[in-house]
């Protein structure tokens, strides 16, 4: 057994202790990746069965081919130069109880499906939603994820972002809270809270706990969460 003097060890190699050791190495510290399983990536990794591929982790991302963006793990790739070939999804079909429909990316588009289903009402108060929501994308992405710290070191990482982000004063309140208590200003409709319940669940794993960007595209690849694992890793690599 050999001695390793290093900086910091990290315990598991999820995407959070990638992401936390591709951070460090990027800032010049020795780091020490530690995992007990035949595969990185924690949840977000991958398998082949019969030349079929599979995602064990999520394989659906939102907010990660473009930047600035709200995503965090977009904001790390950002941070240490890598990137990913990212397809955007742009449709998919929906079987659900009020009826069949092909559903687009984007908040538009949705205005037809609820006209069809729900009528005009549901179709105003999607439209009223659009309207509250457009200054709370902006605010979303004055201050990176990434800036935020608890120290001292905040005033150089977020500091360069507080002009912009004392334009978006007015809004930091709202999205500090749920995002049902944006939908109760303006939505009744049943379908819509259970369609925006659905799109949170599928993007962040909560049940309208977290704001949804609602024009972000989607992202879809076929063995993604394996690749975010190992970009992160080849980005942790290079320094």
């Amino acid at each position: 057994m050999t001695c390793q003097k290093t900086d910091v060890v990290i315990i598991g190699s999820g995407i959070g202790g990638l992401c936390c050791a591709a951070l460090l190495a990027h800032y010049g510290l020795d780091v020490v990746v530690c995992e007990s399983h035949s595969l990185l990536g924690g949840a977000a990794h991958g398998f082949e069965r019969e030349g079929h591929h599979f995602d064990s982790g999520p394989s659906l991302y939102s907010g990660m081919s473009f930047s600035p963006s709200p995503n965090p793990l977009r904001q790390v790739l950002d941070i240490i130069g890598e990137d990913i070939d990212w397809v955007n999804y742009n449709t998919w079909g929906c079987r659900l109880p009020e009826g069949d429909f092909d559903a687009a990316v984007g908040a538009d588009q949705f205005c037809d499906v609820l006209q069809q289903l729900r009528g005009p009402k549901a179709v105003s108060e999607w439209r009223a939603l659009q309207r509250l929501m457009r200054p709370l994308a902006s605010a979303a992405v004055a201050l990176p994820t990434a800036a935020v710290r608890f120290d001292w070191g905040a005033l150089r990482t977020a500091g360069p972002f507080i002009p912009n982000l004392l334009k978006h004063a007015s809004h930091t309140a709202q999205l500090m809270g749920p995002f049902s208590r944006i939908l109760d200003q303006v939505i009744t409709d049943t379908f819509i809270r259970h369609w925006l319940d659905m799109l949170c669940f599928c993007c962040r794993g909560c049940l309208l706990a977290v704001r949804v960007r609602l024009k972000s595209p989607l992202c879809l690849q076929i063995g993604i969460a394996l690749t975010c694992s190992l970009t992160i890793l080849r980005g942790a690599r290079r320094r």
